[in-house]
């Protein structure tokens, strides 16, 4: 009896199995800069900053594996935000630009001094102008805001 070859059952399998998850796709540079930083409309607006900040950071993979130390999420239309690299924004220095408008934001940092889970942050709460770091017409890096 000849032997089996194993790629018509690698092929089955994979035609089982259909398209990766989403999750399971590798994001972008301007894709994760969306789920880091891009909270529209604003998740739980009745929330304190603190509480904001404990859920996002958490639900957007940011304090999983370990704690991500600061991260700011924008409560401004993701069209807007993508704007400040063209027409809504200024150039300011090598692929910085700032935005022509503030955007509401929450800013949050860890408390103590471990960076392992359960993470625990403080989050405030502010209406200022962003700088971003763009890449072929989009953001792809929170700078800070201004």
């Amino acid at each position: 009896m000849a032997p089996i070859s194993a790629w018509p059952m690698l092929l089955l399998l994979l035609a089982l199995l259909g398209p990766l998850p989403a999750s399971a796709q590798r994001e972008n540079r301007h894709q994760k800069f969306q789920r880091q930083h891009v909270d529209y409309p604003k998740t739980n607006p009745d929330l304190d900053a603190r509480r904001y900040c404990n859920l996002m950071m958490q639900r957007r993979g940011m304090a999983s594996n370990a704690c991500k130390p600061t991260n700011t999420f924008i409560h401004g239309n993701p069209e807007d935000v993508d704007a400040v690299c063209t027409h809504g924004g200024t150039y300011s220095s090598e692929n910085y630009y700032d935005s022509n408008t503030p955007f509401e934001s929450t800013s949050c940092r860890i408390t103590g001094g471990s960076q392992k889970p359960p993470c625990n942050y403080r989050g405030r709460a502010t209406s200022q102008p962003i700088r971003v770091a763009c890449v072929n017409g989009v953001p792809v890096h929170f700078k800070g805001t201004l």
